[in-house]
């Protein structure tokens, strides 16, 4: 399979997600909580609605895939039951400030050891690659720096506020606008389900990034190719 771009999803396909947003996670709802004077609610309920079950998160999970205003969503059901009320848009800037200033909790790693050495040797070949995610600018920026990897991408998508989310396709689609290739000669990378979605509906390439065999399970069915680790992306694009 053959294409002069990829685009690539950032947390369970470049970050090793569990490693820095869980952590994160039980970090900034602390603080959250912390911030309404309501320290009595059990931060794991926090978890569970995010779908964090086990130290494992959901791939269809909120934390997952979801955005600020829809954790603030889910995390409205956990206030609610304690008789905590608290306007959306307030829950939305309140939980998006503690993730932005928490993100020291979790430890930033690579998704495999194989990742840097992968996409260095797609950079020589002269491929054009983008990372599309649904976290702001700053952390995005911290994560890649992180492990060493911002300066190999050609543009990076984040959630300012402008840009529709995935699956719309509308990063796809600019992205082929600023290098000049087509859709159909771009690929997507990505663990989610939503990845897969934004891949078919910009008509990229689907390649499913799966650890486990839970995982490969749902990636299946709707990518075009799925692989364990990021060496093989190398093999599959060749």
């Amino acid at each position: 399979m053959k294409a002069d771009a990829v685009i690539f999803d950032k947390d369970g396909t470049l970050i090793d997600f569990d490693a820095i947003w869980i952590p994160v996670s039980v970090a900034a709802m602390e603080d959250v909580l912390r911030t309404l004077g309501r320290e009595d609610i059990p931060v794991g309920e926090f978890l569970t609605v995010y779908g964090v079950h086990d130290g494992v998160t959901d791939l269809n999970g909120v934390l997952c895939h979801g955005t600020y205003a829809q954790m603030a969503d889910a995390a409205l059901v956990v206030l609610e039951k304690y008789g905590c009320s608290v306007p959306a848009g307030e829950l939305t800037k309140l939980i998006s400030d503690a993730y932005v200033n928490h993100t020291d909790a979790g430890e930033i790693k690579p998704v495999d050891e194989s990742l840097v050495r992968a996409l260095t040797e797609l950079k020589e070949r002269g491929v054009k690659m983008a990372v599309v995610t649904n976290d702001g600018e700053a952390l995005t920026r911290k994560c890649l720096d992180g492990v060493g990897i911002f300066e190999l991408f050609d543009r990076v998508y984040t959630d300012d506020g402008t840009m529709p989310h995935k699956p719309d396709p509308a990063c796809a689609y600019d992205f082929s606008r600023l290098t000049g290739i087509g859709t159909e000669r771009m690929a997507m990378v990505g663990d989610t389900a939503v990845d897969m979605r934004f891949a078919k509906n910009a008509g990229l390439l689907a390649i499913g990034l799966a650890k486990s065999e839970q995982n490969r399970q749902v990636l299946e069915p709707l990518a075009d190719v799925v692989i364990g680790n990021t060496a093989q992306l190398i093999e599959v694009l060749e």
